[in-house]
């Protein structure tokens, strides 16, 4: 039998929570990780992929193989959709009912419906051209292609109830098909950049009357000077614009508004990979270095890292609630394009302590005190369960839900045990959305 009082602690300095939290008798701290999984593919080649949140799938385009694969958030194949020649580019509708695909050797878009996973129409984007690159701005789908020895931006309007594709005057020569990208904080904005050239470029459009209105258009010989571009994505607060490059060997950021420079994510031996989450969270990959992962707004240091050899350009992709991410890798060694599921990216690792002494007496109180802790703070109304297990309750029972302390993340138990043996807590939270779960256990012998 047990008198149990359950309360927080909130006048102790969180200094000396930490200091308790420390490799003390009976103490204990954890914080769970889901597993990473990978999953080979099968297509021959790789180009781009994207994420539909709305029915959790994956979309991965092989232009060698003329395919999409599809598959879950597991990773798991769902479907490989074929005669889709040329698969380069894709993108989705803003509801994810579509999936637009630039079909590179017909000269054609296709669109897909994403319940059916079927091919239910296709647009010709125009006599000899090789569309590339797809992206969604200003109500418009908009293409980067090839014809002939130079390059240029075509658009589609998806809304129409006969959608036509219509080349548009970028106001510059683009040696070959364009990248493109939008800003999620600005639905008019597109950003075109020019890959496998030196020095790099990019160019800003405003889409709102319909055409591509210039912005601004630099070219990045110096200040700073980066070459052969692989990558780009807008950041979620439509700010500033996150480059991989073959050099130089860091993700430079550049501002928007004039393209100028705004520091740069620490990376090595050729970047080639770059995505943005819906939060603002960014994903950075090179060929020869980690798959690392920033909070918003930061540049240093990561917070995640992942071990991802062999990264394929443009080869990330954020699930839409932020803590998914895909990463494509292959060719290099002889392999298949390989899937990569990374759980947890846009959580904050996140650390549960329990401080209990390693032994009481039979009738006495016991206190348990814990800490719950990460980089960033917990939401108000933030708990943690709490259960025990005895020689009365062999497989556990709930001591209760506590509540943390706001300002230093401590909670404490207070029970008097009535008999001897050995008692041991469990305290697990349960994670949310900006947080990974955890669960630690702490043991305490009762004496008479």
């Amino acid at each position: 039998m047990f008198t149990l009082r359950i309360h927080k602690r909130t006048a102790v300095a969180l200094a000396a929570a930490l200091i308790g939290s420390l490799s003390l008798t009976g103490a204990g701290a954890g914080t769970a990780a889901a597993e990473e999984t990978s999953v080979a593919l099968p297509s021959t080649s790789f180009r781009d992929i994207v994420v539909d949140g709305v029915h959790d799938r994956v979309f991965v385009s092989d232009p060698t193989g003329g395919s999409i694969v599809v598959t879950d958030y597991a990773g798991a194949v769902v479907q490989q959709i074929t005669a889709e020649e040329g698969a380069a580019g894709l993108v989705l509708s803003a509801d994810s009912t579509k999936l637009y695909v630039a079909l590179s050797t017909v000269g054609a878009i296709a669109e897909i419906d994403t319940v059916t996973l079927t091919e239910t129409d296709r647009y010709p984007t125009g006599a000899d051209t090789s569309p590339q690159s797809l992206a969604m701005a200003g109500g418009k789908l908009w293409f980067g292609y090839t014809v002939g020895s130079s390059g240029g931006i075509g658009s589609l309007d998806v809304a129409s109830s006969a959608p036509a594709a219509t080349l548009v005057p970028s106001g510059r020569y683009w040696y070959y098909s364009p990248a493109l990208a939008s800003s999620p904080a600005d639905p008019n904005v597109l950003v075109a950049g020019e890959e496998g050239v030196s020095p790099a470029s990019l160019a800003v459009y405003d889409t709102a009357a319909g055409g591509l209105q210039k912005r601004t258009e630099r070219s990045f010989i110096s200040s700073p000077s980066i070459s052969y571009l692989n990558d780009f994505a807008v950041t979620a607060d439509g700010q500033n614009i996150v480059i991989a490059a073959n050099n130089p060997s860091d993700h430079q950021i550049v501002r928007l508004s004039d393209l100028s420079s705004n520091g740069y994510h620490s990376s090595w031996q050729f970047p080639n990979a770059v995505a943005v989450a819906a939060d603002g969270t960014v994903a950075t990959g090179a060929e020869g270095d980690f798959v690392k992962t920033y909070r918003p707004g930061s540049t240093w240091p990561a917070f995640r890292e992942y071990a991802v050899n062999d990264l394929q350009r443009d080869g990330l992709a954020w699930a839409p609630d932020e803590n998914r991410l895909f990463a494509i890798t292959g060719f290099s060694y002889g392999s298949a394009p390989t899937l990569h599921v990374l759980p947890d990216a846009g959580k904050l690792d996140t650390t549960l302590s329990l401080q209990a002494p390693a032994t009481s007496s039979r009738g006495k109180d016991l206190t348990v005190t814990g800490q719950l802790s990460a980089a960033e703070p917990f939401p108000a109304g933030t708990t943690v369960e709490v259960t025990r297990t005895d020689a009365g309750h062999p497989t556990g029972t709930p001591v209760g839900t506590l509540p943390i302390s706001t300002p230093t993340g401590e909670f404490t138990i207070t029970e008097r045990p009535r008999e001897t043996g050995d008692i041991t807590y469990t305290a697990t939270y349960k994670g949310d959305g900006r947080h990974m779960s955890a669960t630690t256990r702490a043991t305490v012998t009762i004496t008479k």
